[in-house]
């Protein structure tokens, strides 16, 4: 077994469910991937600056594969950046705040500069919100932000989140990709996006095959990414479709650092 690329989901997977993990355990596994040249990745659905404060003052970290792969870093270079066309999201906003089968509780556009939300959106003040967003700015209208967008989040409190991915994608096929993300919510990113282009990016990056690549995560917007590395693990406390779909289930659960755990097995 000759494992090249560790990627990782950070909520529900990597973090417990105090956002935490074990630093100390953790940094001394990135100095041995180090050591063996085996690259380290978070792939999340969250915006890029959230992504680099959370392990900013803990552990060194240079790649992030932010937005669901909508925007892939590593060392403060762009390896890609794919954006949602203004028009599209245009079209999107529209039908969310006129379906009657849509009308969300909340809506939130990540943005290059910043994360936006309608000053009068019922969600500004919600403090897991706001763990969340590191630069969030409030406008009169998020339909006239003129920054480059990679994702439209958007929550429901009391719905079925993967029948209103379904409902959208349905809609407007090909348009966008919708995704179930957790939290009661889900993650509009754009047309041929997800997790699993963007661990094909960095193979390309590196040079590597899937073959090479570990990979982990729960939640839907991590499918694609489980079924295209070799080594593709759903946590113990995934969805079950997700668990049903990946080659392999982690030993324990994220509470209990199944990642950091599998990791270690690993690299033995």
């Amino acid at each position: 077994m000759t494992i090249k690329l560790i990627a990782t989901d950070i909520d529900g997977t990597f973090l417990n469910d105090q956002h935490e993990y074990a630093i100390d355990r953790f940094n001394e596994l990135l100095q041995e991937m180090r050591r063996r040249q085996i690259h380290f990745a978070i792939a999340s659905g969250n915006h890029y600056g959230h992504l680099v404060d959370i392990f900013a003052a803990r552990s060194h970290i240079n790649t992030f594969m932010a937005e669901n792969g909508a925007l892939i870093m590593d060392q403060q270079t762009i390896v890609a950046e794919t954006r949602l066309p203004q028009q599209t999201m245009q079209q999107l906003l529209r039908i969310l705040h006129d379906d009657p089968l849509l009308q969300p509780d909340s809506i939130r556009l990540s943005g290059q500069q910043a994360s936006y939300m309608n000053r009068t959106d019922p969600d500004v003040n919600d403090v897991e919100l706001r763990y969340f967003i590191s630069n969030l700015q409030l406008v009169d209208d998020i339909g006239q932000v003129t920054d480059h967008i990679y994702k439209v989040n958007v929550a429901w409190k009391h719905e079925d989140i993967k029948a209103k991915a379904d409902y959208l994608n349905a809609k407007f096929p090909g348009a966008f990709h919708a995704t179930a993300s957790g939290f009661g919510s889900i993650d509009v990113i754009p047309a041929g996006i997800n997790k699993g282009v963007g661990l094909q990016q960095l193979e390309d990056y590196w040079q590597l095959t899937p073959d090479e690549v570990a990979a982990f995560g729960d939640n839907y917007n991590d499918l694609e990414m489980l079924c295209r590395a070799k080594y593709g693990y759903a946590m113990l406390n995934a969805e079950p479709a997700v668990q049903q779909q990946a080659s392999f289930v982690t030993r324990l659960d994220n509470n209990h650092f199944g990642v950091l755990d599998t990791i270690e097995n690993l690299l033995k």
